[in-house]
């Protein structure tokens, strides 16, 4: 394609996120190639300019995007995908590839890591034989610090990537990529009046005769505060704008038309995903004609199938998330004992509820072995869960045995409870929580049957008999699911005695493969302790003198600190906490051992503990894994009878 830089013909008089004192940009780091090309104007500092509408046309009857939707949540097993999806375009040969935003990640503390996503990135769509114009998503310019005021991703993003927000002039239409996290703190969303008069330009000097697209990452018109219909969907209306495009909710589906207006949400490329295609959560590019005329044209392509634009419809998202999101969809009321000291009968109940307009069938398998999708109505199946199955927090050999009930179907707004044995012979070692599964399947406006996988893990009454035996070694899990669980291998603990002292020690494994400090003081550490910025171990005891809770960082172990309620720092002790992996032999790269002195706890006067690992490798999210259930603890002292059946 070939096309030239257009000047600047409208900006913005400043920039909400740009600070004066932006972070020097390494000479070199590679580059968006429209970027690299001189595409965008830059400003001084080598940053593309906010606001341009530049030349992309080619000169041809009608010109093919493809569209690229989100790459994040999770990890980076999903990049094959977004590689695969560089070699269809390949063999499709758009005339430009664009995206919906969320290209990295994101959300980090250091600029370095931020670097080495956009390397991954660059390095994949790099082979494109088209342009790449990219869209800003909230991964890609939210700090991890959660602070609204840091702009060094922001400022990053349009040194590597290229504007915030601009304009694409095409041979037949134009593209307009807006910025829809101007606020950089993923809550207060919003979109300025600036941008918005912005827009008015760039609308007002489009040719209406022509397919006008919008393009931005999270669907604003779907956003409170922003008052989309009285704000920005008249401009839309008036200027002959033909179809608005966004992300964000990592779910494929077509929202209502308004006005002739289209408006469209994509799925994931790479990103993360854990519901069946008829959801509209699979891997896809997006394809959409400009041209002939003022007509547009959207179609979704998974590996092998191309899709139509309705495939999933916004009533059927709703449903399906509806079933996804509540938690009272399945729930689990209850516990059961411990086979380690005996074998066990005991009982759950577990409830269940219809929250949407049509019956839902619940049907319930113990954890097996993830399987593939095939998608009813199409020659595709998706290996969605197989490809973030998660063997590690998952036992499929467990002890438990559990008398699951029959399927039944719910009508609207119907509840039922029941009682579940469940049971399991001694065992050496304690258990893993029991997993089963729940698939609830509703049919979908197209007459397809929707099926939804809702994972429950059952909780576990730990108890140890003798605080000082060290024995047994306990196992530090996942209690419930998360999107953001990790691969790393479990974590293990014991307690025992000191010989000097008489204190409760705690011998602690950790596997985490990268132990990252949050380079804070003990203060700023503690205070965040519920979110950290980096990893942490939080201990918690209930003893004869009432509770106490201590914490301490494994990527530097140098002081054990206790804190009291408010989150005030109590007392530190520099010699609590000791690494005794180290020794001759090289350790286990992704394991540390520590051995933790509980001051001035005594064995006889120790009631309970919990520990609690969070993994956060200075990025947004933490992945927390725990001795016993959240809200509970490892209790000590002898077995009653009402302990066991």
């Amino acid at each position: 394609m070939t096309s030239i830089l257009l000047p600047l013909i409208l900006s913005l008089a400043s920039s909400p996120v740009v600070g004066d004192d932006p972070v020097p940009v390494p000479p070199d780091l590679d580059r968006n190639r429209v970027l690299e090309a001189g595409r965008f104007e830059l400003d001084d500092a080598g940053r593309a300019r906010d606001g341009q509408l530049v030349d992309g046309s080619a000169d041809r009857d009608r010109t093919l995007l493809a569209i690229l939707p989100d790459r994040t949540t999770g990890d980076d097993r999903g990049l094959d995908r977004l590689q695969r999806a560089v070699q269809d375009l390949a063999l499709l040969r758009p005339d430009a590839v664009f995206c919906v935003g969320d290209l990295v990640q994101g959300y980090k503390r250091d600029l370095d890591d931020y670097d080495r996503e956009v390397d991954d990135f660059l390095r994949i769509i790099d082979p494109l034989d088209a342009d790449f114009w990219p869209t800003a998503g909230n991964h890609d310019v939210i700090s991890g610090d959660r602070d609204a005021s840091d702009d060094r991703f922001a400022d990053r993003y349009r040194a590597r990537f290229g504007p915030l927000h601009y304009a694409v002039r095409l041979d037949h239409g134009t593209v307009v990529v807006l910025f829809s996290d101007e606020n950089l703190d993923g809550g207060d969303v919003d979109i300025s009046d600036a941008q918005i008069q912005w827009l008015a330009g760039v609308l007002a000097a489009a040719d209406r005769e022509e397919p006008i697209v919008l393009l931005m990452h999270r669907p604003l018109w779907r956003q409170r505060g922003v008052n989309w219909n009285d704000r920005v969907h008249p401009l839309l209306v008036e200027h002959g704008v033909d179809a608005v495009v966004a992300g964000h909710f990592h779910a494929l589906h077509r929202d209502a038309d308004r006005d002739g207006i289209e408006y469209h949400l994509l799925g994931v490329c790479g990103g993360g995903i854990d519901q069946h295609p008829l959801t509209g959560q699979f891997d896809h590019l997006t394809l959409l004609d400009l041209g002939p005329g003022d007509d547009v044209h959207l179609r979704h392509l998974p590996v092998g199938v191309v899709l139509p634009d309705d495939f999933v419809l916004r009533a059927d998202q709703d449903r399906a998330y509806a079933l996804k999101r509540r938690s009272d969809v399945v729930s689990v009321d209850g516990s059961v004992a411990d086979p380690w000291r005996g074998a066990i009968e005991d009982e759950i109940e577990i409830g269940i509820r219809n929250p949407i307009d049509r019956p839902v069938t619940f049907s319930f398998s113990p954890a097996g072995p993830a399987e593939p999708w095939l998608v009813e109505g199409h020659e595709f199946l998706s290996r969605t869960p197989v490809r973030f199955e998660n063997r590690v927090l998952t036992d499929l050999e467990t002890p438990f045995t559990l008398d699951l009930p029959d399927s039944i179907t719910l009508d609207p707004g119907e509840r039922r409870t029941f009682e579940v044995s469940v049971t399991a012979p001694q065992v050496d070692a304690p258990a893993l929580p029991p997993q089963f599964q729940v698939t609830a399947t509703f049919t979908d406006d197209q007459a397809r049957r929707v099926p939804l996988r809702l994972p429950r893990r059952i909780p576990i009454d730990r108890r140890d008999p003798d605080v000082g035996d060290g024995h047994p070694r306990w196992p530090v899990t996942g209690w419930a699911h998360s999107v953001y669980e990790t691969l790393e291998p479990l974590g293990f603990l014991t307690t025992s005695t000191d010989a000097d002292s008489g204190e409760v020690v705690i011998e602690l494994e950790i596997a985490d493969d990268r132990f990252a400090d949050d380079d804070a003081p003990p203060e700023t550490t503690v205070g965040a302790r519920r979110n950290p910025h980096g990893d942490l171990v939080v201990i918690t005891v209930g003893t004869t003198g009432g509770p106490r809770s201590f914490l301490f960082e494994p990527a530097d172990p140098d002081r054990l600190f206790e804190f009291d309620a408010d989150g005030g720092i109590v007392k530190g002790w520099s010699e609590a906490v000791r690494r005794i992996d180290s020794g001759e032999a090289a350790p286990d790269p992704i394991r540390r051992t520590y051995r933790i002195r509980l001051p001035e706890v005594r064995p006889k006067a120790l009631k309970g503990v919990q520990v609690e690992v969070a993994d956060n490798d200075r990025a947004y999210h933490t992945q927390w894994r725990r001795l016993a259930p959240r809200g509970r603890m490892l209790e000590f002292g002898p077995m009653s009878a009402s302990d066991r059946p």
